[in-house]
């Protein structure tokens, strides 16, 4: 199932006047961790399909302390059709986390989520390119019908910090379950703004950003 004009649906609902100071306030959290973005980039429709995902799915609202998928589903002033609630619970559902690929079969996409060792496979994926074995990558999970589908956010590691990547998913499945979601989100957050600022300092050597003492203050 094509989930994007739902989730078009909902940034529209929750980009609104009404959400004016949020939209601001996301812009600017964003632009720190991804920096500004260029339409003329070559990765500015990445960027914007990664805003779209954490903006909607992940970032909590300041006037709710909840994410916009969280809201939708009780939000009265979101004109949504009944039959549509099966489609956002799905949505809400999602499962963000980081992946290592194991291997395509024709369209089928084979992965590993690296907190749980849970391997998924994603039918007749949309998205088939980009994938290596030795690099790791973050990408979000909607459940659709007994199978799964991939979002169009997606941040792909450089295998050479691959080391660095899988010490820190170990340091936190070590963690007790109620705080590793949390530190799982933060460890995704920490990579996807390393990825970042390593596209801003070429010149930088890669493993002087992707570290726990890095002098960039990631």
């Amino acid at each position: 199932m094509n989930f994007e004009p739902y989730i078009d649906k909902l940034m529209q609902q929750y980009t609104g006047p009404a959400y004016a100071g949020e939209v601001e306030a996301a812009k600017e959290d964003f632009f720190e961790k991804a920096g500004t973005f260029d339409e003329a980039s070559l990765d500015f429709e990445l960027k914007m399909a990664q805003f779209v995902d954490w903006y909607l799915f992940t970032r909590k609202m300041l006037g709710s302390g909840l994410a916009a998928i969280e809201m939708v589903l009780d939000d009265e002033q979101f004109a949504g059709k009944p039959e549509e609630r099966a489609i956002y619970l799905n949505l809400r559902n999602s499962r963000h986390s980081l992946f290592e690929f194991q291997k395509l079969k024709v369209n089928d996409v084979y992965i590993k989520d690296m907190f749980t060792g849970f391997k998924y496979t994603i039918p007749d994926s949309r998205v088939t390119q980009g994938f290596n074995t030795d690099e790791y990558f973050e990408a979000r999970l909607i459940p659709d019908g007994g199978k799964f589908t991939f979002s169009s956010s997606f941040c792909f590691h450089p295998a050479v910090v691959s080391p660095f990547i899988l010490k820190e998913v170990k340091r936190i499945i070590k963690l007790g379950e109620e705080d590793q979601g949390l530190a799982r989100e933060e460890l995704i957050a920490r990579l996807f703004k390393m990825k970042n600022k390593h596209e801003q300092y070429r010149h930088l050597d890669i493993h002087h950003i992707y570290s726990n003492e890095s002098k960039l203050k990631i």
